[in-house]
């Protein structure tokens, strides 16, 4: 790459300096006061093809000085003795120089910091409209009319080149917006699935693990102990991993890649080895032929509510003895509902953690995100949480829903 680099930059710097030597080769054969009109055309020309930072040179400081440059010569070529007919060969040089200056513009407008693309803008809109009068005040004829036509015309040219580089600007401006929230939405993405799936087998291996030395030790319950939480260690890295691929993943894609997506095919297992972890039986009430016909966004977040669900019956309810999980379709959409029976806290509710705890607030958000609703409190027992997805929006694949 940066071969390919070394190479833009050689060829850029020749073509620089052939257009230069096509500039400033012809003032041979013109007289002294040539130098007031090549010398601000070849620093326009150098200064609008470079690529900055070069060196020290940056390129508000390039468009300053190229512009300074452009007034000051067009004063000195003024200041010459030479009338109309002496000087009508620096005419050939007029076009470089304004294109240049024009590119110069739109380069600093769109690149610049905003008060010194500003200043700068105004101060090159300026050397660009004063440019014809170089040359119309020095015809003896029709000055005025060949001064405001001229300065008319640049005007135009100049205010068109602002705002070619004021859009382009915005352009780039939505652009890293852009990115910077598929950036931002990747984070949360990867805060989500680490809290979803690792906090949820790492949770179930600190309370097995809290539980079995309550007890007395049995060869094998304790063979029956190590394989579950080998098993949920596995899990754990497994989703570790999809998680983080993402990270790893190259290209310069500005949506966020998908980490792993489950279903509603998956909350079997999940039920399943919820129960192998304790002593809380599930029961799972899920429609025939309904899992794996919904849109993957949906069912993902269906499976989500189940196991952020249960992660906080482990942690917070104890005492519960039955985990009911209902999944349905109605007339609102999916219904996901998960309750316990353990009875509702005695207490105040756990404050979230320093370190995480804020499941249901990124459920939350996950369910208004895709245009579904999300509650939790207290049900007729214990404590219910259930949410609504809309299975008639836009996401809704054709021959789903």
């Amino acid at each position: 790459m940066r071969t390919d680099m070394m190479r833009d930059t050689n060829r850029r710097a020749t073509v620089c300096a052939l257009i230069t030597c096509l500039v400033v080769l012809p003032a041979f054969m013109a007289p002294f006061e040539a130098l007031f009109v090549v010398v601000p055309a070849a620093v326009a020309v150098v200064a609008a093809m470079a690529s900055y930072p070069l060196g020290g040179l940056t390129l508000p400081r390039a468009v300053a000085a190229a512009t300074a440059i452009s007034v000051l010569g067009g004063l000195g070529f003024l200041l010459s003795r030479e009338g109309w007919a002496e000087v009508r060969w620096a005419l050939p040089w007029l076009p470089f120089e304004l294109v240049a200056l024009l590119v110069l513009l739109v380069r600093v407008v769109r690149r610049a910091p905003v008060l010194p693309a500003a200043v700068l803008g105004t101060l090159t809109v300026a050397a660009v409209v004063v440019l014809p009068l170089r040359f119309s005040l020095k015809n003896s004829h029709n000055v005025l009319e060949q001064s405001v036509l001229g300065v008319l015309a640049v005007a135009v040219l100049a205010l068109a080149a602002a705002g070619i580089g004021l859009y382009q600007r915005a352009q780039d401006e939505r652009r890293t917006e852009a990115i910077n929230r598929a950036r931002s939405d990747q984070r949360l993405q990867v805060a989500r699935d680490l809290h979803d799936f690792v906090a949820h087998e790492v949770t179930g291996i600190l309370l097995e693990t809290q539980a079995a030395r309550l007890v007395d030790y049995d060869e094998a319950r304790t063979k029956d102990l190590l394989e579950r939480l080998e098993s949920a260690g596995q899990r754990a890295l497994a989703s570790m991993d999809d998680t983080l691929r993402v990270l790893r993943e190259p290209g310069t894609r500005t949506e966020p890649p998908s980490t792993r997506v489950h279903g509603l095919g998956d909350l079997t297992g999940l039920l399943r080895r919820f129960e192998e972890s304790g002593s809380v039986r599930t029961a799972l009430d899920l429609a025939p032929g309904l899992a794996g016909t919904l849109p993957r966004e949906v069912e993902d977040a269906a499976y989500r509510l189940v196991i952020e669900a249960l992660t906080n019956i482990r942690r917070h309810a104890p005492e519960a003895r039955l985990v009911t999980v209902a999944v349905a379709r109605d007339a609102g959409g999916l219904r996901v509902a998960v309750s316990d029976d353990g009875g509702l806290p005695t207490g105040p509710a756990p404050a979230p953690r320093a370190d995480g705890g804020t499941g249901l607030v990124a459920l939350t958000e996950h369910f208004n995100g895709l245009r579904g609703s999300f509650e939790a409190g207290p049900g007729p027992v214990g404590w219910t949480v259930v949410g609504v997805l809309p299975l008639d929006g836009p996401s809704v694949r054709p021959g789903q829903g």
